[in-house]
């Protein structure tokens, strides 16, 4: 993967990081973006790299439908585990 498959992973985990966030209310703590972008990113680079079919469209060496499901997925999951663990929302944290 060259320069440009890693802004794409990165600017996607981003993306979907801040849908998590704002889109759905009741985030736990302030930068729980951060922490669904970064599933989605591992997530994401991950399944590029371990799925490798021959004939599917890559970005900068990124496939991009494994890496799609797979940062979303991880992202996925990432903001479930975010979203059910403490007991302060974002908006009462002291």
């Amino acid at each position: 993967m060259d320069l440009w498959g890693f802004v794409i992973l990165v600017v996607g985990g981003a993306i979907l990081g801040l849908l998590g966030q704002f889109a759905i209310p009741g985030a736990r703590f302030g930068y729980e973006w951060v922490a669904t972008g970064i599933g989605a990113v591992v997530g994401g680079f991950v399944a590029s790299e371990v799925i490798n079919p021959t004939n599917w469209a890559d970005a900068g060496g990124l496939l991009l439908a494994p890496a799609l499901v797979g940062g979303l997925v991880v992202g996925v999951i990432v903001w479930l585990v975010a979203r059910n663990v403490g007991s302060e929302t974002a908006s009462r944290a002291t």
